[in-house]
């Protein structure tokens, strides 16, 4: 009987902190519905650091950081060996500007700060700017705004994020005729590496064949070398025909030097030579 109360209790348990979650999300979702980025809301994290890698961050869109906690923007120290998280904004917290080129979106309700700011609670703001070339993007830290007064309000102090994506590029700015640089690979480095990597795979392959099936030795072990050993002849062949217009009309004759007989040469009597 215990046993069936303690799993009626769990399931309720799981069931309210799903419900709570999923409201949260649906409430986040309908903030940036009206917006450009709103099919950035998903589960997706996106962790990255600081410039200085002291510092990793954990931020989602609409999403948890940390299951059933609100947690939209996590920081973590990379230089401290007890690596707490804190939470830099919650969803609960969630607010939303949106204009022409750009969208701000605000994570406020973060863990309050211990020593400035006024012991007030951290905030996110997340900018989302234009950039035509760079696709749906992520997020990066620019920097953390605080101060060392003890004042109770906190507008001057929060993490300040940016995220460049070609989904806040207003049409009318001309961000449609922007010619986007390739990030990745040409066509014609894929088609250089695939050529290298066959001729590679055909020179190995044949001495192997060459090597071990036939028991060539020297020259012949490499694949075909009887055509390729003559190859530069009929490129040479090639070109002599294709190149030269016709044969010339001169046949210039080489000269031959014309070569006397000497006195070695003659035969000649004693008698004569007196």
């Amino acid at each position: 009987m215990w046993s069936s109360t303690l799993l009626c209790f769990s399931c309720f348990g799981i069931l309210f902190s799903l419900a709570t979650a999923v409201s949260v999300d649906s409430e986040c979702q309908k903030k940036l519905s009206n917006t450009q980025i709103s099919h950035l809301a998903s589960p997706k994290i996106y962790t990255f650091t600081d410039s200085k890698k002291e510092y990793q961050y954990q931020l989602g869109v609409c999403a948890n950081v940390v299951p059933d906690t609100n947690q939209a923007v996590t920081q973590v120290e990379l230089t401290n060996k007890l690596q707490r998280v804190q939470a830099v904004g919650r969803l609960n917290g969630t607010y939303v500007i949106s204009r022409r080129d750009y969208v701000e979106l605000t994570y406020s309700y973060g863990d309050r700060y211990h020593s400035h700011c006024g012991n007030t609670h951290r905030t996110a703001r997340i900018m989302f700017v234009c950039d035509p070339c760079g696709g749906r993007g992520s997020p990066q830290v620019i920097e953390e705004f605080a101060t060392d007064s003890s004042s109770s309000t906190n507008s001057h102090c929060f993490y300040l994020f940016e995220w460049a994506t070609q989904d806040v590029c207003s049409k009318t700015d001309g961000a449609k005729f922007v010619i986007c640089k390739p990030t990745g690979l040409g066509l014609g480095s894929i088609f250089l590496i695939v050529l290298l990597s066959c001729g590679a795979a055909y020179i190995i392959l044949g001495v192997l064949f060459n090597r071990c099936i036939r028991g060539a030795k020297g020259n012949e072990q490499f694949p075909h070398y009887s055509f390729w050993s003559t190859c530069g002849d009929r490129i040479a062949d090639g070109c002599d025909v294709l190149c030269r217009s016709k044969t010339p009309s001169i046949q210039m004759k080489p000269i031959v030097p014309s070569v006397g007989r000497g006195d070695h040469q003659l035969d000649l009597s004693g008698d004569e030579l007196e």
